[in-house]
């Protein structure tokens, strides 16, 4: 019987080796010029490495390891101290069985602030898909894996924001002006409707295309041009409404009600006049600009005024124009406009009370000269508060003369 030699050098646990020599593999060429014989007992395919085992006195062959893809070397015996050890045969078995699954994704780490695993990068983030998410944050920003508050218009659910800033995925209440619909908010500023700084800010507001003290109206007193005109004149707006009007420009004379500064005719302004102690609101009615000559109006009101004698300084106009003002001294304009053409009697008698803002302040009922009718006139202090020529200083109160 012939043998291969095989030597293995075992460090023993005693401290020293031990050379076995194996008879294996008899009348195998093949496997005596590589070392092993598939038809031994020792060797098994696919070993790994086998164990060894020592006993005193008794042979023990080395058990051959579990296989992995491809077989491995066999293991070396073990030793016996006045024994014989085997040693397990080199082995090219086919594969063995696969180990168990690996580790959880993300190493089971994912949890709190990050608590889904992105297997793609093994990284554990807020998110992959909106229903990670929820409010406050309701949806997911993919490309950050971030729970934010919006990504489209649709995560807007708040009427008063209802679109999405897709740079700050937060929900406004606007992106541009024409998301803007209130005559008092038009214009968007930061996200936020707010209120108008120019005529340009209302362009969005149907019908409503001027910006007067923060809110888009239709129009103002010295803006206008959207009233359109009347037989080439242009059409004047009510500046207290803010709203167009019917009326021309420049239609109204002096001490005639107006709505707008440029309802009065050149050199004259619309003013809201007061009367009485304390005093109270007449009305608004053109009066001249003082020192506006290229308009019409007197340098001098009591030298050239009358009946609007009395200066008054530093009046605003209804649509904000300051100047001082030829008006009257002791009546109103609603008085001046009844005097000498108003019929005062009630019942077939003078009455007093059909006359003026403040009957027999402003004005008085008067018998008309040479007739038994009764007119309205209007009180006075000197001549030049009256239109004609004279005031009449012996009545009660003083009145202007009709002649």
């Amino acid at each position: 019987m012939k043998y291969r030699n095989v030597t293995i050098g075992i460090a023993a646990s005693l401290g020293f080796g031990l050379f076995l020599i194996i008879p294996s593999c008899a009348g195998h060429s093949t496997c005596q010029d590589r070392g092993y014989c598939p038809d031994e007992p020792w060797g098994f395919g696919g070993a790994t490495a086998g164990f060894s085992g020592a006993a005193t006195g008794g042979d023990t062959a080395g058990n051959a390891g579990d296989s992995a893809t491809s077989g491995g070397s066999g293991g070396s015996g073990g030793g016996a101290t006045g024994g014989r050890a085997g040693t397990a045969g080199d082995g090219s078995g086919m594969g063995g069985s696969s180990g168990a699954g690996g580790a959880p994704p993300c190493d089971g780490e994912c949890a709190g602030l990050t608590p889904v695993c992105d297997t793609v990068s093994n990284n554990c983030v807020q998110c992959l898909k909106g229903s990670d998410c929820k409010a406050p944050a309701p949806a997911c920003d993919v490309a950050t894996n971030t729970c934010v508050e919006c990504v489209k218009n649709g995560d807007c659910t708040d009427s008063a924001k209802p679109y999405c800033n897709m740079t700050a995925h937060e929900c406004v209440a606007c992106l541009k002006q024409a998301d803007c619909s209130t005559p008092t908010a038009s214009a968007c500023n930061a996200g936020a409707c707010a209120a108008c700084t120019k005529d340009e800010e209302c362009s969005n507001i149907s019908g409503k295309g001027v910006c007067d003290a923060g809110t888009c109206v239709q129009c103002t007193g010295k803006k206008f041009a959207a009233c359109g005109q009347d037989s080439g004149t242009p059409l004047v707006c009510d500046s207290l409404k803010k709203t167009c009007t019917n009326t021309k420009q420049q239609s109204a004379g002096l001490c005639q009600p107006c709505l707008t500064d440029a309802q009065c005719k050149a050199g004259q302004m619309c003013v809201l006049d007061k009367f009485g102690n304390p005093s109270k609101d007449v009305g608004y009615f053109c009066h001249w600009k003082k020192g506006d000559t290229a308009g019409g109006a007197p340098s001098d009101c009591l030298a050239s005024g009358k009946p609007y004698s009395d200066t008054q300084l530093a009046v605003s106009s209804i649509d904000g124009f300051i100047s001082d003002i030829c008006t009257l001294r002791t009546s109103t304009c609603i008085a001046r406009n009844q005097s000498g053409s108003k019929d005062c009697t009630v019942a077939s008698a003078p009455n007093d009370a059909a006359c003026g803002f403040a009957p027999t302040v402003d004005s008085k009922c008067a018998q008309f000269p040479s007739s038994t009718a009764y007119r309205c006139t209007m009180t006075c202090l000197i001549p030049e508060d009256c239109p004609g020529a004279t005031c009449d200083t012996g009545a009660a109160p003083p009145v202007c003369s009709f002649n």
